[in-house]
């Protein structure tokens, strides 16, 4: 009875590693968006000044600002810096995208009344805008004298024997046993293992690669009523592309028996789309003040996920009492699939422009997601322990931006900062992993034409497991930085 509960556990534990975690959810709930040069110059907040296709997807309302077509298109530039800290150790790298498209638009206004008496404008478009951008390298390395990443091999092995592994667990613990990582804890038992380790103070490495985004495609309308009321609807739709890539080393220089180097790669590949809906409002009681607020359903995100693991060992030194044939030996898992759906948060946001002259606008957005109520399913697992670790460490997320806009005729400059809160509660290890970032712009704008250029540098810190679980790794605090540079080529008629 006791060898069946080890072996259900088992069973379990590799199921709920093959499917997506709840951090995985978190980061397809979790926004950042890039837009237009001229609202990345005020860090994002445009949400009561409008008339900007960043915004379209963040308070509908706002395209009903325009009095005019419009036609705007975004690259960016960007850089990202890690460093990691690991058992007194650091390590730095970066990872660099060229031309990112961060937004592309076509807005059209058509004049209903000119006698500022009911509705005054219609407006339609449509836009694209990235949400978060996934490129992130990470390399992690130091001298363990304490773990290996073979405990964690024995440890989700552990309930099930030998001949089975295979079928049980055939992405992680068996790949390890068929490159002699583990051993039987003992002659007399089959589901019991070790690590095939006889001392510690390896060199453990880390190298991590990320790449993908997470867009939204805005089909949208607004309706001017007087240019003091505004309100807009807006269908969202989302896709999501994201790659992952973890090779991991251990090198134990200098040992006498066991296994003396080994790499294994852990490779995900993940995509999907999804569908919300907002609905928004602006209030313009004077001309120098306005007022905005808007809803937006949950995301309904389907996604796929192809995932392989493999393992090569190099080097292994017999001991007394055993021999190994060969002195390499690799093994490649099968390609898993699996599919299931995300439930994205619930949101709100509002927002205050002020207006003191022709020359200075200023912008305060705040918006609220509740990440404790993030759902994952699918027809093949449950994700109960998923949704237990999202209901004990996430909760209500908070960002407030603010921005302001000086202008000199045709030049406008612009600056802006932001602040996101960490997504997880006071007893998480990231609890403290807030957000911040600053930015700084130019624009030449005429009634026909505008450029606009912006830089933004974004800063956040987060604490990471090389693995965790039954064993876990000594955690890695890792720094990252971004550094974006966007433009903005557009034409009004």
């Amino acid at each position: 009875m006791k060898r069946l509960v080890f072996s259900i556990f088992a069973i379990l534990l590799c199921t709920a590693a093959i499917a997506q975690s709840e951090s995985d959810a978190l980061r397809y709930s979790f926004y950042m968006p890039s837009g237009t040069a001229r609202a990345n110059g005020m860090a994002g907040s445009f949400g009561a000044l409008g008339a900007d296709p960043s915004v379209i997807g963040f308070n509908p309302a706002s395209m009903g600002v325009y009095k005019s077509t419009q036609i705007s298109f975004s690259p960016s530039f960007k850089i990202n810096n890690t460093e990691s800290s690991y058992l007194g150790s650091k390590n730095r790298d970066f990872s660099a995208n060229y031309f990112d498209i961060n937004e592309a638009s076509f807005v059209q206004a058509i004049e209903r009344k000119n006698d500022n008496v009911g509705l005054t404008y219609f407006i339609w478009g449509f836009s694209y805008n990235k949400l978060n951008k996934f490129s992130e390298n990470i390399s992690i390395n130091g001298i363990n004298d304490h773990g290996s990443l073979t405990d964690w091999f024995a440890a989700r092995a552990n309930g099930i024997s030998y001949p089975t592994l295979g079928d049980n667990d055939p992405f992680y613990s068996h790949l390890a046993w068929e490159t002699y990582l583990i051993d039987p804890a003992s002659s007399s038992v089959d589901d019991q293992y070790v690590s095939a380790y006889d001392s510690y103070g390896e060199k453990q490495s880390q190298r991590i690669t990320k790449k993908g985004s997470l867009g939204e495609y805005n089909i949208a309308i607004a309706f001017n009523f007087m240019h003091k009321i505004y309100v807009g609807a807006d269908l969202g739709i989302q896709t999501v592309s994201y790659k992952q890539q973890i090779i991991s080393y251990e090198n134990r220089e200098g040992a006498t028996s066991g296994p003396t180097v080994f790499t294994f790669n852990d490779y995900v590949h993940s995509s999907g789309s999804g569908v919300n809906f907002k609905l928004g409002i602006l209030y313009q009681p004077i001309d120098q003040l306005r007022f905005g607020a808007a809803i937006h359903t949950p995301t309904s995100i389907s996604m796929r996920d192809r995932y392989s693991t493999s393992c090569n060992m190099q080097g292994w030194i017999p001991r007394a009492d055993a021999t190994l044939a060969d002195s390499s030996a690799s093994c490649d898992s099968p390609e898993g699939k699996f599919e299931y759906n995300i439930l994205s948060p619930f949101r709100a946001n509002a927002s205050i422009c002020y207006i003191p002259n022709e020359h200075l606008l200023i912008n305060l957005d705040y918006d609220l997601a509740n990440y404790n109520s993030i759902k994952m399913r699918s027809d093949e697992y449950d994700f109960a322990p998923e949704t237990q670790n999202i209901i004990n460490n996430y909760k209500v997320g908070h960002s407030v931006k603010l921005g302001a806009e000086y202008r000199l005729g045709v030049l406008n400059m612009r600056l802006g900062g932001a602040y996101y809160t960490s997504p997880y509660k006071s007893s998480s290890p990231n609890s403290s992993s807030d957000t911040w970032l600053v930015s700084a712009g130019l624009g030449f704008r005429t009634n026909f034409f505008f450029f606009d250029i912006a830089y933004s540098y974004l800063a956040n810190s987060y604490v990471y497991y090389m693995y965790e679980g039954l064993v876990s790794s000594d955690p890695s605090k890792i720094d990252f930085t971004r550094h974006q540079i966007s433009f903005t080529l557009g034409c009004k008629f």
